[in-house]
């Protein structure tokens, strides 16, 4: 029979949610066994992740697993998975996403007009941390780019034009939707379509996340020459940061470095508040929640600064 559908999983260390995520692919409704296929690429897991797709391939003969003997980061994954792929659409998944029932068919309906759709992950993956640990009510928030690389739906002809760039580690979908557009592909986010962001990183390991991610910001503005309100946030805590070394040497006393802290509080204040719904009543949460996402923004900003080495690799 002919794959219709191809689901392409990327995992690293996914052993407590793969499960879920394959289960919610192939309840999704419309498909028809031998007309779909699910092709888990694990990328280099430590943990249990392989045992537990092996087991889903054994009772599913639709499920596949790519087991890579080494972690080579999120763009060679994709790629793999894709090379591998058989079905006239592809769909990328995240392994700590849980799709909705209707995902493919509303996803499929959207690309009328356009050759990759995706939805919106919840909660916003930049916070999935400060959401398991504050348990406040998560808000919709669009993704930054239209096909974020957690769910998306693409027709197979996308890649015959562009592919994941294998070098990246992250930002593999942001290249992939900066690329599409000036190969006149259309990228679009559907409306309303929402999925379930299950992470389940420890606070060290989302902490070394958002570096990684503040890195890979660098890069792209570097490269795509865009500013968002991430740079606009970096620059002001970093302008903090000198002016409030200029005070420390000219008063002599700590007050120089309040200036920083401060402006590192009011950028997770105002994150927090667009993430989540920030009732009084909650308040020992939202608190608790700023606390969290300060940390996690002050790596993501230190990440900003590493990036800088990009540019220094880049031009070797």
């Amino acid at each position: 029979m002919t794959i219709k559908v191809s689901f392409v999983v990327i995992a690293y260390n996914e052993e407590p949610n793969i499960g879920l995520a394959l289960d919610a692919i192939t309840a999704l409704s419309g498909l028809v066994q031998g007309e779909y296929e699910v092709v888990v690429v694990n990328d280099g897991s430590r943990d249990g992740t392989a045992a537990v797709v092996a087991g889903r391939a054994a009772r599913n003969p639709d499920v596949k697993l790519i087991d890579l003997p080494q972690n080579r980061g999120r763009g060679h994954a994709r790629a793999t998975g894709i090379a591998a792929a058989k079905g006239d659409l592809i769909a990328n998944v995240d392994a700590d996403i849980v799709l909705p029932a209707d995902w493919l068919l509303r996803a499929t309906a959207a690309l009328d007009g356009h050759d990759a759709v995706g939805g919106t992950a919840v909660p916003d993956g930049d916070v999935a941390y400060v959401y398991r640990a504050s348990r406040l009510t998560p808000r919709v928030v669009g993704a930054t780019t239209s096909v974020a690389g957690g769910n998306g739906l693409y027709r197979r002809e996308v890649f015959d034009l562009v592919e994941f760039d294998s070098s990246l580690r992250e930002g593999e979908d942001v290249a992939l939707n900066q690329a599409g557009p000036r190969l006149g592909l259309s990228f679009a986010t559907v409306p309303g379509l929402l999925v379930e962001h299950n992470e389940h990183k420890t606070f060290l390991g989302s902490l070394r996340w958002l570096f990684e991610s503040g890195m890979g910001a660098t890069r792209q503005l570097l490269v795509y020459r865009q500013i968002r309100m991430p740079d606009l946030a970096t620059g002001a805590f970093l302008t903090s940061l000198a002016v409030g070394a200029i005070l420390q040497s000219l008063v002599g006393t700590p007050v120089g470095w309040a200036l920083p802290i401060v402006v590192l509080l009011a950028a997770s204040t105002q994150h927090v508040r667009t993430r989540f719904e920030t009732p009084a009543v909650r308040l020992p949460n939202v608190c608790f929640a700023i606390v969290l996402d300060s940390a996690h923004l002050l790596a993501y900003f230190i990440g900003r600064v590493a990036g800088l080495s990009w540019l220094v690799r880049a031009n070797r």
